[in-house]
């Protein structure tokens, strides 16, 4: 057992690890990550980092990781394929496993302390929490969980997830040459409905290769390696890829996200878009606000504080994201021709990921713009 007793352990250094990690050291709070990986490491992601993620950064990112930017989308359903592009940048395509590497460099370079080694259980005690690892014990004032919606450490504060609360994914890294990729994609994100049960397909140009993959709710996607490989079929990819699964939780629930000493961030906490599955943003935004609620309240109110915090800085966006989401869902014949046929629809949704409105903002554009029939069922 370590006999030092930290400010603040972070367990997880994904965006909201990394996150909390280097702003908790900014305020000088003595910080030690805990992650099982070694970084850099693969991260199966489609990549897109929205605006309003980016403008969460206090840092410019290098090319390296910057592979592509965003100013259009082109939507299909069924039969019908609609395109529309913004006079600037929606949102930029990046190497996640570098972009994470560097989110943990910068930690380290503002103080805070990493070792490798994977959590596996905590206990909290008078004063401090007491953190057990694979390697060791630790204690700190306050734990940070972020390792994501997989990892049993979460139950612990938020309980389980139902399937009908939680997506699943499946992406491929499919290589090709630029010039072709340009060719068929450009600076255009390729996003396919009704592939997928409660979600969608994506084909997304990387510097040398696609993102390729699928998601959809749990419940709903019985049988996804299926639909991926037919989707893979469909767009022309061989289906001998390098598939990976991954489990995405659906925000806007109501869940528990700190108690006590102990808080959630980024997918740990549930903080995802219901309807796209993006969650740097919320990984970067919950991180940010853990490590100055650390900083600031007393450990009587530390994890009201961050609540209070997360709700008011996404928490309506989040269950607006939801509520689209389930609207999309229930009824997904109606709004995915909406959303795939209709541009004016089209070109006010794309506006979310730049951060030129919210969910809110779109909700109340687009329901007076509903059919009656469908908005007395809703």
């Amino acid at each position: 057992m370590s006999s030092e007793m930290y400010d603040l352990i972070i367990a997880g250094a994904g965006p909201a690890g990394a996150t909390a990690a280097r702003a908790a050291a900014l305020q000088g709070l003595d910080t030690l990550i805990l992650e099982k990986q070694t970084f850099p490491r693969y991260k199966p992601c489609g990549g897109a980092l929205s605006s309003k993620a980016t403008a969460m950064l206090d840092f410019s990112l290098p090319g390296s990781i910057c592979e592509r930017a965003i100013t259009g989308a082109r939507v299909h359903f069924k039969d019908r394929v609609l395109e529309k592009h913004k006079g600037y940048k929606l949102t930029t395509l990046i190497d996640r496993s570098r972009f994470d590497d560097l989110l943990l460099q910068k930690a380290e370079v503002a103080g805070a302390e990493k070792e490798t080694q994977k959590v596996m259980d905590y206990s909290e005690k008078d004063g401090f929490v007491s953190v057990k690892t694979d390697k060791g014990t630790y204690q700190s004032r306050f734990l940070v969980i972020a390792t994501g919606c997989q990892d049993g450490l979460r139950s612990r504060i938020r309980g389980r997830d139902g399937r009908d609360c939680m997506g699943i994914c499946l992406v491929s890294d499919v290589k090709e040459d630029d010039e072709k990729i340009r060719a068929r994609l450009a600076d255009t994100l390729d996003i396919h409905f009704g592939v997928a049960e409660g979600g969608y397909g994506w084909i997304f140009p990387h510097r040398g290769y696609y993102s390729v993959g699928i998601g959809g709710i749990s419940s709903r996607l019985h049988h996804p390696r299926r639909a991926m490989l037919q989707f893979l079929r469909k767009n022309g990819f061989s289906e001998r890829q390098e598939l990976h699964g991954h489990q995405i939780p659906q925000g806007g629930n109501n869940r528990r996200s700190a108690l006590g000493r102990v808080l959630l961030a980024g997918d740990a906490a549930g903080f995802v878009d219901a309807f796209t599955g993006e969650g740097i943003y919320y990984a970067l935004a919950s991180g940010r606000i853990a490590a100055q609620v650390i900083g600031d309240a007393s450990a009587q109110e530390a994890d009201q504080v961050y609540e209070r915090r997360c709700e008011k800085e996404f928490g309506a966006e989040l269950r607006y994201a939801l509520f689209f989401s389930k609207m999309m869902h229930r009824y997904p014949e109606t709004f995915l021709r909406i959303l795939a046929c209709q541009e004016d629809v089209l070109d006010r949704y794309i506006e979310i990921a730049a951060a030129r409105i919210s969910y809110r903002d779109f909700m109340r554009w687009l329901i007076p713009r509903l059919p009656i029939n469908l908005l007395r069922t809703l």
